[in-house]
């Protein structure tokens, strides 16, 4: 229910039974006759002497007037339970909180939107999203304010396209790329949504009012997903895709500026596509608060809960695993964001029931249940959950300093910290494996490239382990270094299709990098030869510089002229003791510790506090 209703019209629906759902019968609604809904028949149904049932919109059948008023009546006691939780703090047993554990979690997620659902202003929570997204920390931070880019600097770069002006053609090869590659890693829509929303935007477009507010709801998705799609189609130019996708979500924007929306599953399906978007291209929207407003949304629509009781005999498979499949998109989304940025996810685990969806497709789910001969279409979804989980746990053990549970009994923290990385680093190899099952095209080479970023930073300097030994030093150089050059293969054939995460992998490469070539000058040069390690930064620099022409706020950052002088003092200091001109090079020493302070600064920008106060 979308509506607010305070506690104590809660309390006075419930007692005097009136529906806040339907106030018309299916009948009276089908012959367009005023009903009064007395219960158990209204007066129109009783003189007829007919069954008198419910009408919901977006329901087609008739339901028994019972069985709603009972349905209501559970769902005002909830409202009217969660209300006094929210009222009163004594808080005892786990359930309880659990939920005060997420709502004091959700704290900064949830204030940018306190107003924007309840304001007046013309101006939705959409607004909210049309912001360029943040750099990886401290230099997002850097860029000043008001130099970020924005909405309306987006649009006037790329103006919005007339879709129907779009040849046919090119609608089909942009649809074919989405329902191929795409829907199966994020399955937000189903292949029946999407095939049925191109069908009332292009098959009805001269009979059809283009203003009408379904239609310009229809246009939207259209948008989105063609610029999803023409953003990942660059192997051919990725200038001109970029170019072509910009100007399809200018489109979307137009559309939904000042879009009142009703539907809180639809809202969560732009949100979704839009932060889905934002990896492409992360100048033209906010992807923490896309997703922020996403997970705020399941949430509040109860996606995490699996759902249980009596009320579990009533839902079809189709709508369990509906819910299944949306939370399994926003929560893989948000954990790989998070991971990555170093901020914990929000959700307690504790406060998850909810199951996996079935791989198979949703046109295989039908009221007997789930057909699984269907084709696995959300097999490519499940498969990056378990990644993405892997990502979590990662972050929490290393920089959450989580509890760890390995196979065998170590001595110690030390032990049992690196029995759990050479674990870890198994479990993310035969991750690797699996995905032969779902390399297409270039598909295989994105999975590379995960395995390979998150192997680095099982091996890198952490909060939980400071002090890596030179095993684990070599292995991480190692790791990324065939990222960078998957990356360099990806730039020189314009196929880099997620620009936010090359970002935020090849800076997170070359703090590594330098930090390993200055920490470790005493002995790494007896391993890597230094030219290899030259040309592994000043590629990872390259490709910064070439991310920033189609992210300028990269270039607005300090990011690169930083790593360019660091570089030039880590380099110097290696050349000197390579040339073995006196061992300590002299020339930079008064500069060591100011050196040093500024990569610990890179490797550990901000505590986690810091992090939600930021995103």
């Amino acid at each position: 229910m979308d509506e607010i209703v305070d506690l104590k019209e809660l309390q006075k629906l419930q007692t005097i039974g009136h529906s806040r759902t339907s106030n018309k019968c299916y009948r009276c609604k089908q012959k367009r006759i005023r009903c009064d809904f007395t219960f158990p028949k209204c007066t129109n149904c009783e003189k007829a002497g007919t069954d008198c049932s419910t009408w919901i919109k977006g329901i087609k059948g008739p339901l028994p007037r019972s069985l709603l008023l009972h349905l209501e009546d559970r769902v005002a006691q909830l409202e009217i339970q969660l209300a006094k939780l929210k009222q009163h703090h004594s808080i005892n047993d786990s359930e309880e909180q659990a939920y005060n554990l997420t709502k004091e979690a959700a704290i900064p997620w949830l204030k940018a939107y306190e107003t924007s659902e309840s304001s007046a202003d013309s101006c939705h929570f959409f607004n909210l999203l049309f912001n360029s997204s943040s750099l990886p920390p401290p230099f997002d931070s850097i860029i000043k304010k008001g130099q970020k880019g924005t909405m309306k600097q987006f649009i006037e770069s790329n103006p919005p396209v007339d879709l129907y002006s779009i040849p046919g053609e090119v609608v089909s090869i942009l649809l074919k790329n989405y329902m191929d590659y795409h829907l199966p890693q994020y399955p937000i829509l189903t292949n029946q949504e999407v095939t049925e929303i191109f069908k009332r935007v292009y098959d009805t477009s001269t009979t059809t009012d283009k203003h009408d507010t379904q239609n310009q709801l229809d246009q939207a998705f259209v948008s989105i997903t063609l610029a999803i799609s023409a953003a990942t189609l660059s192997h051919k130019s990725e200038r001109e895709a970029l170019s072509s996708s910009s100007a399809l979500f200018s489109t979307l924007i137009s559309l939904i500026h000042n879009h009142p929306f009703e539907n809180k599953l639809q809202k969560l399906q732009l949100c979704l596509l839009i932060a889905h978007y934002s990896f492409a291209n992360p100048y033209a929207a906010d992807i923490w608060m896309s997703l922020r407003e996403a997970m705020r949304i399941a949430l509040d629509l109860g996606l995490h809960k699996e759902i249980t009781g009596n009320i579990a005999d009533l839902i079809t498979p189709l709508m369990t695993d509906t819910r299944r499949r949306l939370f399994l998109v926003c929560s893989s989304m948000l954990r790989h964001l998070s991971a990555n940025f170093k901020i914990r996810f929000p959700v307690p685990q504790s406060l998850i029931s909810i199951g996996l969806p079935t791989s198979v497709d949703d046109n295989f789910i039908t009221m007997q249940g789930v057909d699984y001969t269907g084709p696995q279409t959300k097999a490519a979804a499940l498969h990056f959950h378990y990644f993405r989980l892997c990502e979590t746990e990662v972050h929490e053990v290393l920089w959450l300093n989580k509890q760890i549970f390995t196979s065998a009994n170590g001595n110690g923290d030390a032990d049992e910290l690196s029995i759990w990385i050479n674990e870890m680093e198994l479990k993310i190899n035969d991750w690797l494996v699996k995905a032969d099952e779902f390399a297409k095209v270039n598909q295989l080479r994105f999975r590379l490239i995960c395995k390979y970023s998150l192997l680095g930073r099982l091996r890198r300097r952490t909060p939980r382990l400071p002090h890596p030994d030179h095993e684990s030093v070599i292995k991480m150089v190692n790791y990324l270094s065939i990222n960078i050059d998957e990356y360099m293969k990806d730039s020189l054939s314009g196929q880099v299709s997620y620009l936010l995460m090359g970002v935020v992998y090849m800076e997170e490469a070359c703090v590594c990098l330098l930090d390993a070539m200055w920490s470790q000058s005493d002995w790494i040069l007896n391993t890597f030869d230094l030219e290899f390690l030259k040309s592994k930064l000043y590629n990872c620099i390259h490709l910064l510089e070439s991310f920033g022409a189609k992210w300028p706020d990269i270039k607005k950052s300090t990011m690169i002229s930083e790593f360019e002088k660091l570089s030039t003092v880590v380099i110097q200091r290696l050349e000197v003791i390579e040339s073995n001109t006196g061992g300590s090079p002299t020339v930079i020493v008064e500069r060591d510790e100011d050196i040093s302070a500024r990569l610990e600064e890179l490797l550990f920008p901000m505590d986690e506090l810091e992090c939600f106060q930021r995103y």
